[in-house]
């Protein structure tokens, strides 16, 4: 009966902050105050402050913020309108306010984005995924970033796997065999500090997913010299170079198992709506230093090449 009443009191919750996340995307084009939010739930501001962030990790004022400058973003890049008129658009009282608050998020003015022409940083309204575990239907919130991610140098352990829509997948046994294959590797020397990255190379795979390449490894700084490359980590490393990309970035919250339904939801669901496309290329498993596989508390990265439409 107690288990029963947490899960009721938990959709219930899920319900309200879904309906204020529909009040924000539909509203992006006013001045939303937290008085306003706030009228869209039973909780006071305070109150809506407390469960907004525990079930996002994201604050309502700064996710209003970051998704309205994501908006004007997109909109200096896809149109040809001026910056005033995005500003007021969306909300802002003035040019100056907007280039301000821009600034603040992305490291450079509106203008100076617009003129790089490149899709960076861009925060996209936070999705529900419903899926299916063994029977059980289960409710989350999904972020996806739109970034552009440079040319960069890896090392890793490499093996090849056939993958989420092969008939026989096989990255459930495999990928954990070469990410400990890793650590045995790298047990006593010393290993950069930067996040462990898994790549996947899906640019020769078969049409249906299979015998696709994946490595294990750690991302290098850019400012390596190729002659320390060979020895650097551990010569038993393979190298690859992952060329510069535009992704987008799905955050994934639980044990790593479930990944695959994260990403079936982001295929089949987010990506059809988005207004891009996926691309062969190569795609990234970003993951903290500290992270726990099977922790409901790990949070890791899936980043998927893409083009706009």
């Amino acid at each position: 009966m107690v288990a029963e009443q947490r899960k009721e009191k938990s959709v219930a919750t899920f319900n309200r902050i879904s309906k204020v996340l529909s009040f924000i995307h539909d509203n992006l084009d006013v001045s939303l105050s937290l008085e306003d939010i706030a009228a869209q739930s039973c909780w006071s501001r305070w109150q809506l402050q407390r469960v907004f962030q525990a079930e996002t990790g994201l604050t309502v004022a700064n996710y209003v913020r970051e998704l309205k400058l994501s908006v004007a973003a997109e909109m200096l890049l896809d149109t040809e309108q001026r910056v005033i008129d995005i500003a007021l658009s969306l909300g802002f009282n003035s040019e100056i306010a907007f280039s301000r608050a821009f600034k603040q998020l992305f490291g450079k003015s509106p203008r100076v984005y617009r003129k790089q022409s490149q899709r960076i940083g861009l925060k996209k309204p936070i999705q529900v995924s419903e899926i299916n575990l063994g029977g059980v239907h289960e409710l989350s919130f999904v972020e996806v970033r739109v970034d552009t991610k440079e040319t960069f140098l890896f090392k890793g352990v490499r093996g090849e796997i056939n993958g989420l829509f092969s008939l026989s997948p096989t990255f459930a046994k495999v990928v954990p065999k070469l990410w400990q294959c890793l650590e045995q590797e790298t047990m006593n020397v010393p290993r950069p500090t930067a996040p462990l990255v898994g790549v996947i190379d899906v640019t020769q795979a078969d049409f249906d997913g299979s015998r696709m390449h994946y490595w294990a490894g750690v991302e290098l700084s850019a400012q390596i010299s190729l002659p320390e490359l060979p020895s650097l980590i551990s010569e038993k490393l393979d190298v690859l170079t992952v060329p510069k990309q535009l992704y987008a970035a799905v955050k994934h919250r639980g044990p790593i198992e479930r990944l695959p339904k994260t990403l079936e939801w982001f295929i089949l669901n987010w990506l059809p709506s988005s207004g891009y496309r996926g691309v062969d290329g190569y795609e990234l498993e970003i993951y903290p230093d500290d992270y726990q596989p099977m922790s409901l508390d790990a949070e890791m990265e899936y980043w998927v090449p893409i083009q706009k439409v």
